[in-house]
């Protein structure tokens, strides 16, 4: 047997039975080196333990056959953050994750927002999830001396700190430009005790269809959800408490044809095709999750090989990926290149793979996915 089909063997919910029936023990995968043994035991619990739903339970495991344990790992990860009161229950909500497809990233981004998408209906969502709010780890040292800790809050929260941070961060690498990204980051950070001073950032375009506004001002519409290009979502009732506010501006998405192309007599991108490109993706055109705001406009064609500054030839990249596209596509693919074809910009793998476009929920809610969804 091959290493591959040896993996392709290791499926989760065979693993699990076997932990389950003892013929597999967290001692065994202890002395085999598996760091995630405790999980897998935890797991067997879950999807072959006692439970009242058995019935859901045995369809979890049949709907899940072909996950990896890391993906069921994500599922599981995922359920634990459904809020209680919501449309489904725990088990109903495995069996629908179970049933998810493609890699273990593209499942956890998937469940991510189907289960954001249950949590919203949940009466005084808001708070319950908010009671989750947490600052973890920062205990132990590692080799060098560091320690790490994490920080869960409201994203509207977290977003609104990490601003602060970026822009000190921004100012810090200015004047040394020897820092890397995540070293100025942690500096601002520091310095500003945790967001808590410094220049406010530009606030985010809200991408809102036309006809969704009227509804919104009529407070019809306090349920519907809309994408900001700062990764964030945002209900019409969280939009209009923001709109009424003194220090927030809203933007307005209707698709209108118009002269906003430059050609060859600018370089950059004007402030009005950047609003343009970053409310169409709301994230990084690449396989990646950063969103439009903290990316970099790209030519499409590369500059210095002819490309214009016209809408239709740009798009969003983040810093990484517009460094790394491979601009030149007579050349051997490297790291791949985004091309804008019908239906909007598409990676291309290096491998020769088809082309894709970015899957990240909240593109849904993009100009492009308003538009053409």
């Amino acid at each position: 047997m091959s290493t591959l089909e040896l993996l392709q063997a290791l499926r989760a919910m065979p693993v699990l039975a076997d932990l389950s029936a003892g013929t597999l023990t967290r001692a065994d995968l202890d002395a085999l080196g598996y760091r995630d043994a405790g999980a897998w035991v935890t797991l067997a619990e879950v999807y072959h333990g006692p439970t009242r739903s058995w019935k859901l339970q045995a369809a979890a495991r049949d709907v899940g056959a072909g996950l990896s344990l890391d993906a069921l790992m994500v599922v599981e990860k995922h359920t634990r953050k459904l809020l209680s009161g919501a449309a489904v229950t725990e088990w109903e909500l495995r069996v629908e994750l179970c049933g998810l497809t493609g890699t273990v990233e593209e499942i956890d981004r998937a469940a991510a927002a189907r289960v954001r998408e249950y949590n919203r209906d949940v009466a005084d969502a808001e708070r319950k999830a908010r009671s989750r709010r947490a600052l973890k780890g920062g205990k132990n040292t590692d080799a060098l001396g560091l320690r790490t800790f994490t920080v869960t809050g409201p994203e509207r929260e977290i977003e609104g700190l990490l601003r602060h941070v970026r822009a000190g961060a921004k100012s810090l690498r200015l004047k040394d430009p020897t820092l890397s990204y995540e070293q100025a980051m942690y500096d601002s950070f520091l310095a500003s005790r945790g967001g808590g001073g410094g220049p406010v950032a530009p606030i985010p375009y809200v991408v809102i269809p036309l006809p969704e506004w009227a509804k919104v001002l009529r407070h019809e519409g306090d349920e519907t959800v809309f994408g900001l290009t700062d990764g964030t979502t945002m209900t019409g009732k969280e939009l209009v408490e923001q709109v009424t506010a003194d220090h927030h501006v809203a933007g307005i998405y209707d698709p209108v044809a118009g002269p906003v192309n430059a050609y060859r007599s600018e370089r950059t991108a004007s402030p009005k095709q950047r609003m343009m490109l970053v409310t169409e993706s709301l994230t990084c055109e690449a396989m990646c999750s950063t969103p439009a705001d903290q990316s970099e406009i790209h030519h499409i064609t590369a500059w210095k090989k002819g490309g214009e500054t016209n809408v239709q030839a740009m798009t969003v990249l983040c810093r990484l990926h517009n460094g790394r596209n491979d601009d030149d596509p007579s050349q051997p693919p490297r790291h791949g290149r985004v091309e804008r074809e019908p239906g909007g910009v598409v990676f291309h793998p290096p491998d020769g793979s088809p082309p894709r476009q970015n899957p990240h929920p909240i593109r849904a809610l993009s100009a492009r996915g308003l538009v053409t969804g």
